[in-house]
């Protein structure tokens, strides 16, 4: 478990919620559901529903509602923690009584986080139901169906600068907790605080673990942007998290998701019975989101828009599973412009099918790089199989090779045997080009290593600060990912803060530095630093050798933690148990082991 988050979720998990209320009420079977008499108000007629699929109980009755803790928390009157334990003893979790305060209040704004989003989302959902606003008369000229607006728990935020706000707050929230959570803005101009969602479809963003974590908005006139997601926040943040992976985890099959882009492209799916599905949060798809569809699936089928910038993306998408060890295959949508038009003009059978027979990556990139090209031209043909055979050079599998070889073969007419020797020589060509750059390219383009520079952490942030001078973009980028602290080498440390005060657009050179205040044999290495095997206009490329100075920084941070934590665990041996010395020890080795955990989250996301 990565941390004491993770140890509630586990704590939920290992308690089924209908096993818990069946201990305190008579439970009868309502489809794959549960009902019974409501343990918290007095009534005759069944009311209390538990729903086992979302874990989740709610009565109908006097309105109370909530996950397994917030049930022992009022059937037991227990608060947060001590609900928590009383759970974690129930199922065998030991839980160290010592957690720090600070951590006990962090865990507790977790829960009152997950409280407001879930009120909001009620709150949205009650509008929308009304049916007298533009919202729900979208939805339902967008063909959903009130099963399916219910199962998402689709939503509208009324045309008003206050009705969230004022609602949260006439259920005790306070205005910090609200704009914490990124319902509300403050205004600049006279500090009043305003709804920033307003008149748009709310789709609730659910964790995989079902809990609600954020809104997504679609503007339903013409203000921008179209589509606005909730900002960062204590239990959001949309790199690491897919829309409808809640969903999808309980329908996976064959270890196989379907990608989409959009909100509404993965609801018709799923209405027309499509439910492997899940969706990015309105951005590119990231490398911790491919990591996260890895703890579920293998293999992904991409069904981005048909568009150019579809298939940009899907492309990028590509490359990014295939990293993570992901399959990845591409539907093909035809005419269609995207899946929900797909969906809708070719119904549920033709749909499961184009899945079925989806596209090989391998043959979309080369699908793709055809329609650059005239094959009836022999010169374009020619220039159209030398960009193939390096799509070729990534193929391990000799048969997969010896299909695709074929496949150029059928495209160009020209012989399977020729391309395969184009293919040896390219190969050939890319071995000597690997072993001259070996010294220049580390795991991010291999930089050039520099002999005087034996620490790996000094050789990294040196030449992060030479990008920094030749490129307007990194000096854009670094800043906003590294601070002085992450740099250990006092040259670096001067010369960073100096890049930092210039104001200037293209290239910095080593005399805009005012050479005078710094060594000068430190200034001779930095000029010698070629970077000129890296594309320093790539924001990828910046990122990488960002990623290897802080992949250092925090290997070390671990370092020096498990050093600390070592001779804890060794005092720790020689004390008595149940002595307040022994408390305090067990409780610092817990706060390392939990900063050790939060270091490798951190790494292993870079």
């Amino acid at each position: 478990m990565e941390d004491l988050k993770d140890i509630i979720e586990e704590i939920k998990i290992r308690n089924d919620i209908s096993e818990v209320i069946s201990g305190y009420i008579q439970l009868k079977s309502s489809g794959s559901n549960y009902k019974g008499l409501c343990p918290f108000h007095n009534e005759k007629t069944p009311s209390f529903h538990v729903n086992t699929a979302k874990q989740i109980y709610k009565c109908f009755g006097c309105g109370e509602g909530g996950d397994v803790i917030s049930f022992i928390m009022k059937v037991e009157n227990l608060d947060f923690m001590d609900s928590v334990k009383f759970l974690a003893n129930r199922s065998g979790i030991e839980i160290n009584d010592n957690i720090d305060e600070g951590t006990k209040k962090k865990l507790e704004r977790i829960k009152k986080f997950q409280e407001i989003h879930i009120t909001t989302a009620r709150f949205f959902y009650a509008n929308l139901m009304s049916k007298e606003n533009t919202g729900y008369k979208y939805l339902i000229k967008r063909g959903l169906d009130e099963k399916t607006i219910k199962n998402f728990g689709l939503g509208y935020s009324p045309d008003s600068w206050d009705a969230l706000k004022n609602y949260l707050l006439s259920k005790d929230y306070t205005i910090d907790e609200i704009k914490e959570c990124g319902l509300i803005g403050q205004s600049k101009k006279n500090n009043n605080y305003y709804d920033k969602f307003r008149n748009r479809v709310m789709f609730p963003i659910f964790d995989y673990k079902g809990n609600v974590i954020g809104f997504g908005g679609r503007v339903l006139d013409d203000s921008l942007p179209k589509y606005l997601n909730s900002q960062d926040s204590l239990i959001f943040n949309k790199r690491y998290n897919l829309y409808g992976l809640n969903f999808a985890r309980k329908h996976i099959s064959n270890r196989t998701l379907v990608l989409v882009e959009g909100y509404m492209d993965l609801i018709s799916m799923y209405q027309y019975g499509i439910k492997n599905v899940v969706a990015t949060l309105g951005t590119a798809l990231t490398d911790a989101q491919a990591e996260l569809i890895k703890k579920f699936a293998d293999n992904v089928v991409l069904s981005y828009d048909s568009d150019q910038a579809g298939i940009t993306a899907t492309l990028r998408a590509i490359r990014i599973l295939e990293k993570s060890g992901l399959k990845a295959k591409v539907l093909n949508l035809g005419k269609s412009k995207d899946p929900d038009e797909y969906v809708r003009a070719n119904g549920l059978a033709k749909m499961m099918d184009g899945i079925e027979k989806a596209d090989e990556a391998t043959k979309f990139k080369i699908d793709t790089l055809h329609k650059n090209y005239n094959l009836n031209d022999n010169k374009e043909s020619v220039e159209f199989l030398k960009e193939a055979v390096k799509i070729l050079n990534t193929i391990r599998s000799p048969l997969e090779l010896d299909y695709y070889t074929k496949y150029l073969s059928s495209m160009t007419r020209i012989e399977p045997n020729v391309i395969k020797l184009e293919l040896s020589n390219n190969k050939s060509t890319n071995n000597k080009k690997t072993n001259r750059l070996i010294n220049k390219k580390q795991d991010f383009i291999r930089i050039k290593k520099m002999k005087e520079v034996e620490d790996g952490n000094i050789f990294v942030e040196i030449n992060l600060i030479k990008a920094m001078l030749e490129s307007k973009k990194a000096r854009d980028i670094i800043p906003l990912k590294v601070g002085l602290e992450d740099f250990s080498d006092e040259n670096n440390k001067k010369v960073y803060s100096k890049v930092l005060s210039l104001d200037k657009q293209g290239i910095i050179n080593i005399s805009d530095l005012n050479s005078d205040n710094f060594d000068v044999d430190y200034l001779k290495k930095l000029d010698e630093v070629d970077l000129s095997e890296i594309n320093l206009e790539d924001a990828l490329e910046i990122g990488k050798i960002v990623n290897q100075l802080l992949k250092i920084n925090s290997k070390e941070k671990i370092n020096k933690l498990s050093e600390k934590q070592k001779v804890l665990e060794d005092r720790r041996k020689t004390i008595n148990n149940n002595t307040e010395e022994a408390k305090e020890v067990d409780l610092e080795i817990m706060k390392i082991a939990l900063e050790i955990v939060s270091e490798n989250k951190k790494l292993k996301s870079l």
